[in-house]
């Protein structure tokens, strides 16, 4: 499979996944220990639907942590 196809699918299933978000959760209600980032687990706290998968393609620099511009673009 090429890597757009897989990137698209990904985003497309992390869009999906994020349903939860899309009914108003913040980055601040996200970010359980308030240090500036989105961890996998707690996001999957807030979207236990969410796969590891669809985490890391939303994470744009691969630092394994959401920050607010990478959340943002799983917001509607």
């Amino acid at each position: 499979m090429s890597k757009r196809l897989t990137a698209a699918l990904l985003i497309g299933a992390f869009t999906a996944s994020s349903a939860a978000l899309a009914q108003g959760m913040s980055f601040e209600a996200v970010d359980l220990d308030q240090d500036g980032y989105v961890t996998y687990e707690e996001i999957a706290a807030a979207v236990p639907t969410l796969s590891e998968d669809a985490f890391n393609a939303a994470d744009a620099n691969q630092d394994s942590f959401l920050d607010p511009d990478e959340f943002a673009t799983v917001q509607p």
